[in-house]
């Protein structure tokens, strides 16, 4: 509308100055030369009679401004026509949409409690209750009748509401579109009229054409210029009535347009103003009851959302469940008291890293990649709480060995690779970070100063080792349960084979198996994030022997530069080792709380053993049935659970598989022990604290 209000003002009264009805008496043919509605020729010609005519017709000013306004008001009207039947297009199918959707409301409802299964089952429970709680009468519930009704009353609303948007469609068709086509038709009728004066207009100057002609012949006829001037005379007054009608025709065509158009706005907004109050009048009517729906959905959010909230619960828990249903079996033949399985695992592991030569004469097999499982067992024991149990059953099986040499598990590489895989837990590493982190970091970064081979070098390495004592016996609250059950356990075994000792090899366990590793490899032990140099690699080695030394009652040999510094430093410590741990004894022995969850577990270190359990079935299950068949049956039972959702292996994955096992070629090397065991750094550089009477005295 905003358009032809431009219109308005456009062709408006004022565009009409330069031709109005006070000015149309000076639009006429000049018979003299001098008017405003003709232009005088100033080539004059003369005659016996007299000067001929020199006069042209020229179409008025007036004519041409009206013209143009009707034209721009007629491309103007055009424009609302397009858009008033974009908008009526629109607007049709809007309607049409808006009542088929909420005639689906009863049918959607109806669908998604009848169509789905699960939603069937709910919908018959439900129905099922209301016949037991109505004496077997079926009803319909409060909230089920409600909805219904609900439902029924959106439907009539919007199927009113857009009955009124179809009408408000009608009205902008009939009383828009189609009288704006009739003032477009009238002003269509500009062509009749105009075809009209272009004929007066020619007539007229073709007689003045033959006058002008007669009188400049050479020879004149009086009594054809006689007839001309008649005929004339009566082609101009018939140009005259042709203008003027035309001219009343476009001043009346214009100012209708004015009017007319008025008149379609009015009727406009009166079509508008009924279709809003009609549509108020229905929302006025539901208000009182949407006002109520409102409320009663605001209290059964929280209801809804308490469900919901519940409903995900059960189903984490039933999740829960299948999985723990799934893999708690194998778990339990894992970490349950005697740890039949770990010895089965762990003998295959030392295997699998020390095999047997093969018998003489027979092809070379190249077996397997060996699956590194130690790290996930471990893993699985913290999940479970049950490290403290294993290492206790390690310490009870070593504890004559401990007395006798002082030594722990000297020669069982695939226990010390457990223990070495505790020290990386999230429960271990920020202990051992609190004490070795400063001294590993000055020994990394300034080598130089501790060169085990310069009396200086010694004497600093000697401050770190001391620096390190010191922090650590006020770190009792912060050592991780498992190694002061295990320790406490090697404190009483000794107690009991050699109550006499003064200085037992109480720290065998933490010095030589924990601490030495560590500070040996501090990259490998999250304690350094760049490899070192060999040059700190070697002084690092020769501190561990210092914790291994220290930890086992063993001292340097004489041959060793500094041993007597050495030793003395050592034993000056020792009695900070049965303090410590008579306060281990006094302390929280409460397992912590896991890091580790379930879901870990289940996701990353299962499949591990799983896979390694598979490999060696046959060894594995075969030594569960020399030894119990009903073990056997629980441990098929487990791995079977493992395995019931798992894929069957693919055609390419057999084929390879068969490829690998019939293949052969030059062994791979396998890593030897000393690469596993917390010596192995100490063996190559002659500084070992295990064996090597050489290098080392007992105390």
């Amino acid at each position: 509308m905003s358009k032809f209000t431009n219109l308005l003002r456009k062709s408006s009264s004022m565009n009409l100055t330069g031709g109005t009805a006070g000015d149309r008496s000076s639009v006429y043919i000049d018979t003299s030369g001098n008017g405003g509605g003709s232009s005088p020729d100033t080539s004059i010609i003369n005659t016996p009679f007299g000067e001929a005519i020199n006069e042209k017709v020229i179409e008025p000013t007036e004519i041409k401004l009206h013209e143009k306004n009707l034209n721009d008001i007629k491309a103007l009207l055009n424009d609302i026509i397009k858009s008033c039947k974009n908008y009526y297009d629109r607007g049709e199918q809007y309607a049409k949409t808006q009542v088929k959707w909420s005639q689906s409301f009863s049918k959607d409802y109806e669908k998604s409690t009848t169509h789905s299964s699960s939603a069937q089952q709910v919908y018959q429970q439900q129905q099922q209750q209301q016949q037991v709680a109505n004496g077997g009468e079926t009803t319909t519930s409060d909230s089920n009748l409600g909805f219904i009704r609900a439902l029924e009353q959106f439907t009539s609303s919007i199927t009113k509401t857009s009955g009124y948007e179809s009408e408000w469609i009608n009205s902008v068709m009939e009383g828009l579109i189609k009288p704006i086509q009739v003032l477009i038709g009238a002003i269509d009728e500009k062509k009749q009229y105009r075809k009209k004066f272009d004929k007066a207009v020619q007539e007229y100057e073709n007689i003045i054409s033959k006058i002008k002609n007669q009188q400049t012949q050479k020879k004149i006829d009086i009594l054809k210029i006689y007839n001309y001037e008649k005929e004339k005379t009566k082609i101009k007054q018939n140009y005259e009535n042709v203008k003027n009608e035309y001219i009343y025709y476009l001043t009346d065509t214009e100012n209708r347009m004015h009017t007319e158009f008025l008149d379609l706005l009015v009727l406009h907004y009166e079509s508008m103003q009924l279709l809003n109050g009609n549509a108020y009048a229905e929302y006025a009517g539901i208000k009182t009851y949407i006002d109520s729906l409102r409320t009663w959905c605001l209290n059964e959010q929280d209801y809804f959302q308490k469900e919901s909230i519940e409903r995900d619960a059960r189903r984490v828990l039933e999740l829960q469940k299948e999985e723990d249903l799934k893999h708690q079996p194998i778990i339990d033949l894992l970490v349950s008291p005697p740890f039949y399985l770990w010895k089965l695992l762990s003998d295959i592991r030392k295997n699998e890293l020390f095999p047997p030569p093969p018998p003489p004469n027979t092809p070379i097999v190249v077996p397997p990649p060996p699956i590194h499982f130690i790290p996930n067992l471990v893993r699985i024991f913290e999940s479970r709480g049950q490290l403290s149990e294993l290492l206790i059953m390690m310490v009870q099986s070593d504890l004559p060995n401990i007395s006798m040499t002082g030594t722990f598990l000297p020669h069982d590489v695939v226990s010390c690779e457990f223990i070495e895989e505790i020290a990386n837990l999230p429960s271990s590493t920020p202990y051992l970070k609190y004490l070795f982190d400063q001294s590993i970091t000055n020994i990394i970064n300034y080598h130089d100063n501790y060169r085990i081979n310069t009396q200086q070098g010694i004497t600093n390495l000697i401050a770190e080792f001391e620096y390190i004592l010191n922090i650590f016996q006020g770190s009792c609250e912060y050592l991780p349960p498992p190694f002061k059950k295990a320790s406490i356990e090697i404190q009483n075994g000794l107690n009991k084979l050699s109550p006499g000792s003064k200085s037992p090899p109480i720290g065998c366990l933490l010095f030589s198996r924990v601490f030495a590793p560590v500070v040996a490899r501090p990259h490998h032990h999250q304690l350094f994030h760049v490899i070192p140099s060999d040059q700190a690699l070697e002084v690092l080695a020769f501190l561990s022997t210092m914790f291994v030394n220290f930890g086992t009652n063993q001292s340097f040999m004489s041959s060793i530069l500094g041993s007597q510094q050495l030793n003395e430093s050592m034993d000056a410590w020792k009695p900070v080792i049965t303090t410590f741990f008579d306060q281990v004894r006094q302390s929280d022995l409460t397992e912590w709380d896991s890091s580790i969850t379930l879901t870990e577990v289940y996701q990353q270190d299962i499949p591990v053993i799983q896979s390694f359990i598979k490999r060696h079935y046959l060894h594995i299950s075969g030594s569960y049935l020399n030894r119990d068949r009903e073990q056997l049956s629980v441990f098929t039972h487990a791995l079977g659970s493992l395995e019931a959702d798992d894929p069957p292996p693919t055609e390419k994955q057999s084929n390879s598989t068969s490829k690998h096992s019939s293949s052969s070629s030059t062994p791979i090397q396998q890593p030897s022990s000393p690469a596993l065991s917390p010596h192995a750094s100490l063996q190559n550089l002659n500084i070992s604290a295990n064996s090597g009477d050489e290098n080392i005295e007992h105390q």
